[in-house]
């Protein structure tokens, strides 16, 4: 089919005058093996900026390319939603004349679809919106920014989106009020892209500046900039619009050397301060803790929930005396800058007004049910992007109050901190492409649960479980939720011990392996355990993303080794411990160290020696094989607490010595009669690799890092030669009924 659409032209220009952002006309067709593409016709004024979408109700993957004067394509899409496999093209004339929208099925796809057009960028805006500016921007290494000034009153609500036209252009959006201070700014948008989106609502009504520019002022290419007021759009809370009296402000800079800084605050009892840090240059990305006279924290603050990193905590002191603000940069990221800090004197209702912020950070898409358990709420919409159905969330209310029971009666973890209801606060709905997440809402410090001890980071936090959970997998959606649920309530049964721990690998590794030990066949976290049998050289600790996940197994072996209670006892000490602290004093209690666990778990990772591995697809991976006499050099290095495995195909009874680090050590494995057989040769010793079905070397490295995630990597070599005396002997014996042939 051929359709001809002709839009009214429209002047667009990076400074253009002001209109109403109109939808087009929206279409539909449907595609066959006899009619496989359909054509839409489009004029196009020079500057026009057009938004084309396809849609389908019977989930056709399209194809949409858009084809210039010339019968050229210059642009064309295939999923931009994974979700639904829908198109989508941004695209700016570049000069007037009959462009032509051409929609195609991936690999020849039949069905029904719709086409929506719509003039301009096509962000979300409302049909109430006022376009005040639309069109392309270039930026050069000699124009690095492009300015625009902007009227605005009090009551405008400021929607600016960028779209990059060109690959790889990082955009970035500031916007400075008439005194030149910067009032809200955005690098990367709420689409996980690297196009940039600021919504703002000014505090006082005046002239602004709009800078359009690149991250780190090195990018080149063009972009669409749509500058529009929106009433209906939501804007994040303003904290320049808090009334206060300024007590100090202090300008300073977070680097690698001096990643935190204090100071010192006089408070009487009663008094209520507004604290405020703003991040002025670099990407710093401030956490603001205010302690008390006796040196406990009061209050704490990451992201103050405006759509920033910055940080701000409104505080009515309890008593009287000096405090002790700290600032420093979140835990990890390394992020580095410059930054401005303001104390000022607020009334009491600002702790009210700051803490509605960061109390409700889930908003559902649709009129939100509710179901109650004995300790859960949960919310939930049948309308929307958010919607589910009523069985799926009944089942979820279910699962939830089951992980309670589960977790905290049976296996005897401290009850996580609870809303001031009573309950737990809980949602289905869209997780952003996760299966659920634990989002903290609140530090209270001390957990009422555990009246015996003093907590330093307790916090209270909400539960989020995806409604879409079988999109794109083959598992049972249920399964899935079953799943997922122990594992994001254990996050918050970790919160409520502690939600600044610096073993920052304990969290993830914890939810993971409760799932594996609570919710049977339905778990699906054994899988995540190939990641790290994928390269055990790595250490633990390792930020290297999904081994944190994958080490459920190294709890699992603690558990093997020192009983039950060795998992809880890690959070009750991370309550007042933190780092390798926790796992060192909690290794200490049953007489062993960090190198003495490590080196049996990478042994029983070797022999699968665990109830859930007929669940592990995989073997770890070996680092090569010795064949003969002479020197092994290794295929990768072995960094603190990791390991690595060599196949013995030589056989026969030989003398291996190891050079390398002086933490590094060797060991000698056999798997016979169903168990794997552990030969300590330490630098260098005799070991007999006859008669075993298979034989390995593991080169294991002792030392510990100097903290979470600082590893470095050790190389090493194996001199083979003719065995000079009798072989070692076996030290322990670890079941091998699960052991797996690497490479098989």
């Amino acid at each position: 089919m051929r359709i001809a659409i002709v839009f009214a032209a429209l002047t667009l220009s990076a400074v253009g005058s002001a209109g109403l952002a109109q939808p087009g006309p929206a279409f539909t067709g449907e595609l066959t093996d006899s009619a496989p593409r359909a054509e839409f016709v489009l004029d196009l004024e020079a500057g026009q900026v057009v938004t084309l979408t396809t849609e389908s109700d019977t989930g056709l993957d399209t194809v949409l390319t858009l084809m210039g004067p010339d019968g050229r394509a210059v642009a064309t899409n295939d999923d931009y939603h994974s979700e639904d496999l829908t198109s989508r093209v941004i695209f700016a004339a570049p000069r007037a004349g009959r462009y032509t929208a051409v929609v195609t099925g991936y690999a020849d796809a039949t069905g029904g679809f719709g086409l929506n057009v719509f003039q301009g960028l096509g962000q979300d805006l409302s049909s109430e919106a006022r376009v005040i500016s639309e069109g392309t921007v270039s930026l050069t290494r000699q124009q690095t920014e492009v300015r625009q000034e902007i009227e605005l009153s009090r009551e405008d609500i400021l929607v600016v989106s960028t779209f990059a036209l060109s690959e790889e252009l990082d955009t970035t959006l500031t916007l400075m009020n008439a005194a030149g201070e910067i009032v809200a700014e955005n690098d990367d948008g709420p689409d996980g892209s690297l196009n940039s989106q600021i919504i703002h609502q000014p505090a006082r009504a005046g002239r602004y500046t709009l800078i359009t520019s690149s991250y780190g002022q090195m990018g080149v290419g063009d972009a669409i900039v749509s500058v529009a007021v929106d009433p209906n759009a939501d804007a994040p809370f303003n904290f320049d619009s808090i009334d206060r009296t300024s007590i100090a402000r202090y300008e300073g800079m977070i680097t690698d050397e001096q990643t935190e800084i204090d100071y010192a605050v006089d408070l009487r009892a009663g008094q209520t301060v507004l604290m405020i840090a703003e991040t002025i240059e670099g990407d710093l990305d401030p956490v603001l803790t205010l302690n008390g006279p006796d040196g406990f924290p009061v209050a704490l603050n990451d992201d103050r929930g405006d759509g920033s990193l910055n940080s701000a905590i409104a505080y009515t002191a309890v008593q009287g005396g000096t405090y002790s603000l700290n600032l420093a940069r979140y835990a990890t990221g390394g992020s580095t800058g410059s930054f401005e800090l303001e104390i000022a004197d607020v009334d009491a209702e600002a702790v009210a007004t700051v803490r509605a912020i960061l109390e409700n950070p889930v908003t559902l898409s649709g009129p939100e049910q509710i179901i109650e358990t004995a300790d859960f709420r949960l919310h939930y919409t049948l309308e929307g992007s958010d919607a589910t159905t009523v069985e799926f969330a009944q089942a979820t209310a279910e699962a939830l109050q089951l992980a309670y029971d589960t977790q905290i009666n049976r296996l005897g973890w401290a009850a996580p901190v609870r809303e001031p209801d009573g309950r737990y606060r809980a949602y289905v709905g869209d997780a952003d492409g996760a299966m659920g997440y634990m989002s903290g809402i609140q530090v209270v410090f001390d957990n009422a649960s555990t009246p015996d001890v003093r907590e330093g980071f307790a916090s209270r936090g909400l539960l989020m479980i995806d409604n879409d959970l079988g999109e794109g997998r083959e598992e049972d959606p249920l399964s899935l939720m079953r799943a997922t649920v122990p594992h994001e309530f254990n996050h918050l049964v970790q919160y409520g011990y502690d939600s600044q721990e610096g073993l920052g690998w304990l969290y993830e590794s914890t939810a993971s392996w409760i799932e594996t030990a609570t919710a049977g066949m339905d778990e699906d976290a054994a899988r995540y355990a190939n990641d790290d049998f994928a390269a055990p050289g790595m250490c633990w600790t390792t930020n290297n993303p999904g081994h944190d996940y994958g080490q459920w197994t190294l709890l699992q072996s603690l558990v093997d080794n020192h009983g039950p209670q060795m998992v809880t006892r890690l959070w009750q000490n991370a309550a007042v411990h933190d780092g390798l602290d926790t796992m060192s004093l909690t290794l200490a209690e049953v007489g062993t160290t960090i190198p003495e666990a490590l080196r049996r778990w990478r042994i029983q990772n070797f022999a699968r020696d665990y109830d859930m591995a007929p669940r592990i697809e995989s073997a770890v991976t070996m680092a090569g094989s010795i064949k003969r006499a002479g020197t092994f050099s290794a295929g990768g290095p072995v960094q603190e607490t990791g390991a690595a495995y060599i196949q013995i195909r030589s056989g026969g009874v030989q003398h291996y010595g190891l050079s390398g680090a002086d933490s590094l050590e060797l060991f000698g494995l056999g798997v016979r009669d169903g168990q794997v057989e552990v030969v300590p040769l330490g630098r260098g010793g005799v070991f007999d690799a006859s008669g075993y079905e298979y034989a390995a070397l593991m080169v294991f490295n002792s030392a510990v890092p100097a903290a979470p995630g600082d590893c470095t990597d050790e190389s090493y070599q194996i001199e083979v030669s003719a065995a000079g005396g009798p072989a070692a002997a076996v030290q322990y014996r670890v079941d091998g009924a699960h052991f797996q042939t690497p490479g098989a």
